[in-house]
């Protein structure tokens, strides 16, 4: 996943360069060559960097894994969720800029301190700390036009991975 997104920012970082000196009407102009024997236009690699819905599935997925194996004290596996939901999150920001403040602002303040009950190990600070960021997470989709989205911690925990160790 790491790779996937160092990858990503390269990419990005070498567009953004290229855009500074690329007229706006050439952007569908400027081909580049990738290692499948295929060109894309500048256009069309910007046309399918991942939105912030495709982003937030994995989000919301890794968020209720981390639930369920803190739950079942696999402190490792909870951490490991969030510190890649956290990376998935970085893409939004580098994808969807107008949203790079809100979720930077999510990022630093509710899911540092969940981190923080997960490297203390401890499950009643980690439940009440998930409920809270359930609520300013819910409240973002809110504030961003989004008010039909509100998360849901799902009732069981995912069957194709062992929670407990």
């Amino acid at each position: 996943m790491q790779n996937r997104i160092n990858k990503l920012l390269k990419l990005m970082a070498i567009i953004s360069i290229c855009i500074v000196s690329i007229d706006a009407a050439d952007i569908d102009k400027t081909v580049i060559a990738t290692k499948h024997n295929t060109h894309l236009t500048l256009g069309q690699i910007a046309e399918i960097q991942p939105g912030l819905g495709t982003i937030m599935m994995e989000f919301g997925h890794r968020y209720y894994v981390a639930y369920y194996a803190a739950k079942a004290n696999n402190w490792k596996l909870a951490d490991y969720e969030i510190h890649e939901l956290i990376e998935a999150q970085e893409v939004a920001e580098a994808t969807r800029p107008k949203y790079t403040k809100d979720l930077k602002v999510f990022e630093d303040g509710e899911l540092a301190q969940l981190q923080q009950t997960i490297k203390a190990k401890n499950w009643k600070q980690f439940e009440v700390k998930y409920a809270e960021t359930t609520k300013a997470c819910n409240a973002c989709h809110t504030k961003n036009g989004h008010p039909y989205i509100q998360y849901k911690l799902p009732k069981v925990a995912p069957m194709y991975l062992r929670m407990g160790l």
